[in-house]
């Protein structure tokens, strides 16, 4: 028989040949060793690193140049967009057009310079138009919550608590029907009025994009037909969006007219207003104008840049009238502004003079913006004869007045102020502050020595209320949130807990 089993190799090793590559290896690395250890061979180091680095420098210099000067002459080649991939520009609707209208890439640099410098352009007039609503109409049209904020310089009123708040917060009760009842019962004309048979306000309710409605309802009795017309004109004012639109347009004209004629003052009012604007950086010469034309129509302020002179010009900048007469002037002006007859009259018939007057008095009397839900009215007939030519007529109207409620910025910024005031340091004061000072003069009043019941009873009340209140806090709107937080500063101030 055959043997088919394999046969097994057999695997020689040369130790000696192994070893003495090993040995070779280990002299080398001990040569290198002292090589380097050795100060007098790191001249010789550094001039191989030398001549290496110059090598390369050069190798890569003649690199570089032989680069430039094929891609310079490929340059007429690749400045062509017809030597790139533009499937991506052509199948976007918005850069089809600049691609149509291009060969080169410089071609292409030149339409995005184009479209930067016309993007600008159109920002800053759009930004313009705004001015007069971002820092005065606002204000008017969309009266804020947060009656502690001051409009311009965004300080807060600590101080504005107890009868203090009550006198100069717009949305108590008592102010609300006042104002609102005087809305519709003075009219333009002295002469003319309305009575109030009744008036009913709504609850504020706060939405969740920054704003508030307040519903109104009034029921009344227009003494003639003029007086009933004049209430329709005021009831469209700012419940029409292009009367809106026409009262923006006239401020913007103001704003352009007050700029190129009252630029003395404005530069004066700079100086006077650093302390009130300060913050490092140059006065927003807007928000100036603005500023001093709001406290000089609501807050009695001293009259530096409105006179007849600019109102004048406004009207006139309006409707671009240049060569006419007064007469021609001021009638266009009434024209445009017929849908707001009180206001074209009111500014369009004294040619130059009183205009500065009539302005403020215009807008004292400008309401907030409102829509109108629902609007009855009836004549009423004269029960006899000789009453037969003077109409009246009854009327029911509900409106919802709109405003800016306040944000969760602005009540951490008037919890901020209070705490600094109350608590002594830089932090919001909480409900749990209250809680932690009222529980600390309860603890202090179990010292015998010092014991004052009539004192201790009013804490213990005093901590079931702000239990009460730690409770409600989460569940509250920011206004009310704001009103909250100024009662319980309040509370711990009147019982002297507030550092």
């Amino acid at each position: 028989m055959i043997d088919q089993a394999p046969q097994k190799k057999v695997l020689k090793i040369d130790l000696q040949k192994i070893t003495s590559f090993l040995d070779v290896i280990k002299k080398y690395l001990t040569w290198l060793y002292n090589f380097f250890k050795d100060n007098k061979n790191n001249s010789k180091i550094m001039l191989i690193i030398a001549i290496i680095t110059s090598a390369l420098a050069i190798f890569f210099g003649i690199q570089l140049y032989n680069d430039i000067t094929s891609l310079n002459a490929k340059s007429s080649v690749l400045n062509t967009l017809s030597s790139y991939d533009t499937r991506t520009l052509e199948a976007d609707p918005i850069t089809q057009n600049i691609l149509k209208n291009s060969d080169t890439i410089k071609d292409l640099i030149q339409e995005n310079t184009t479209t930067e410098w016309e993007i600008s352009k159109y920002t800053d007039y759009l930004s313009s138009l705004q001015t007069p609503y971002t820092y005065l109409l606002k204000y008017v049209y969309l009266p804020s919550l947060n009656v502690w904020k001051e409009n311009y310089t965004d300080k807060i009123d600590t101080n504005l608590i107890w009868i203090k708040f009550l006198e100069k917060n717009p949305f108590n009760d008592i102010t609300l029907l006042q104002k609102r009842g005087d809305f519709f019962k003075n009219l333009w004309d002295n002469n003319e009025s309305n009575d109030i048979l009744d008036m009913n306000i709504g609850d504020i309710t706060e939405d969740t994009s920054g704003f508030f409605n307040m519903p109104i309802t009034v029921s009344f009795v227009a003494n003639s037909k003029r007086a009933f017309l004049l209430l329709a004109d005021k009831l469209s004012m700012t419940s029409n969006k292009e009367n809106i639109s026409l009262i923006n347009e006239f401020f913007y004209y103001l704003r352009g007219e007050i700029k190129k004629g009252k630029a003395t003052e404005i530069k004066a009012l700079e100086s006077s207003y650093t302390t009130t604007f300060w913050s490092g950086q140059a006065i927003d010469q807007d928000k100036l104008i603005w500023y001093n034309l709001y406290n000089r129509i609501y807050n009695g302020g001293k009259n530096t840049l409105i006179d007849d002179t600019i109102i004048d010009k406004t009207i006139k900048s309006i409707i671009s009238c240049n060569n006419e007469t007064d007469e021609v002037c001021y009638y266009k002006f009434r024209e445009r502004y017929r849908d707001i007859p009180t206001f074209g009259y009111l500014l369009g018939t004294d040619f130059g003079t009183n205009g500065a007057e009539n302005l403020k008095r215009f807008m004292l009397q400008l309401p907030p913006i409102f829509s109108i839900q629902s609007f009855e009215f009836d004549k009423i007939k004269s029960p006899t004869l000789s009453d037969a030519a003077n109409s009246k007529y009854q009327g029911k109207v509900t409106i919802v007045v709109y405003g800016r409620s306040a944000s969760a910025q602005e009540v951490d910024q008037i919890a901020q102020a209070l705490g600094s005031k109350c608590l002594g340091e830089v932090k919001p004061l909480t409900t749990q502050d209250g809680i932690s000072l009222i529980q600390s003069a309860i603890m202090k009043l179990s010292d015998v020595n010092k014991i004052d019941k009539s004192y201790g009873d009013n804490l213990r009340e005093l901590k079931g209320i702000v239990d009460q209140l730690n409770t409600d806090f989460p569940t509250l709107s920011n206004y009310k949130k704001t009103i909250k937080l100024f009662e319980l500063y309040r509370m711990l101030s009147d019982a002297g807990l507030c550092k």
